[in-house]
């Protein structure tokens, strides 16, 4: 059964390719490839990065189907097909091209972090981790990749393993000024903090994270939660008013509440 994604307030502001350098790394053949390996002109992988950061993942995949055909040894442009597909959240339609690129160059490290992202999704917590776990074995200062391994840790009610993989992430997040990612961390450490009955703590956790991300709606929901609980009913009116209207804002007209 596939997951929802997370955090369902940040889909817009959340990117798989987040990193900069790992961003433009995927716009150039990897440097692991051996120099007779036919690759794609360079400016062409950037051109379907930029489609796909854009949003036009149809028009990237008319540019990268060639491609893969007439250059089948590419685990860039395998790579950036399957992302084509995992940004439409069609994870069981990427899989295979992430597994292919993986399969090509074995030894190139930013494939991994977005296959993680795609077997999570897809259910598939112990490949997942694999993945997770060998990207950060040579790039371990990537805070996405603990955030990851800390929800793979809180589905397995390992509280205090999670606990850590998001307090490390909310330390890079904050050293690198990634405010929105330092922000989902400090909501699912909020989470541990609640199963743990440490409400105080968790109350603490939400209320950074809606002030570096004031967008993150589902934050204000679980705030509301915490501070009823915690016995201060006005204010978790005022984070349920929030909560309706930051949602309504970014989603309109939705009726279901998130």
């Amino acid at each position: 059964m596939q997951r929802q994604r997370e955090f369902r307030a940040g889909r817009g502001a959340r990117r798989l390719v987040m990193a900069v350098g790992l961003a433009s790394s995927l716009a150039a053949p990897s440097p692991s490839r051996g120099q007779g390996s036919p690759e794609p002109p360079a400016p062409e992988l950037a051109r379907c990065l930029q489609l796909i950061n854009q949003g036009q993942w149809e028009a990237a995949g008319q540019r990268l189907g060639p491609l893969v055909k007439a250059f089948p040894t590419s685990a860039r442009a395998h790579l950036l097909l399957g992302l084509t597909h995992h940004k439409q959240r069609q994870y069981l339609e990427a899989r295979p091209w992430f597994a292919r690129a993986l399969a090509l160059d074995p030894d190139d490290a930013p494939i991994r972090i977005y296959y993680g992202w795609c077997l999570y999704y897809l259910g598939e917590s112990a490949e997942a981790r694999t993945m997770f776990e060998e990207f950060l074995a040579v790039s371990e200062d990537y805070a996405d990749a603990h955030f990851a391994l800390g929800l793979l840790d809180f589905d397995a009610d390992d509280l205090k393993g999670a606990a850590g993989r998001f307090a490390r992430a909310i330390e890079l997040a904050h050293k690198a000024k990634e405010r929105e990612d330092e922000a989902k961390a400090r909501v699912r450490l909020g989470d541990v903090y609640v199963r743990t009955a440490k409400l105080a703590d968790a109350r603490r956790e939400l209320e950074r994270a809606v002030e570096l991300n004031p967008d993150l709606y589902s934050a204000y929901f679980k705030l509301a939660v915490v501070l009823e609980r915690l016995g201060d009913a006005e204010g978790a009116e005022a984070a349920r008013r929030k909560h309706a209207e930051v949602r309504e804002r970014i989603h309109p007209n939705r009726g279901q509440a998130e």
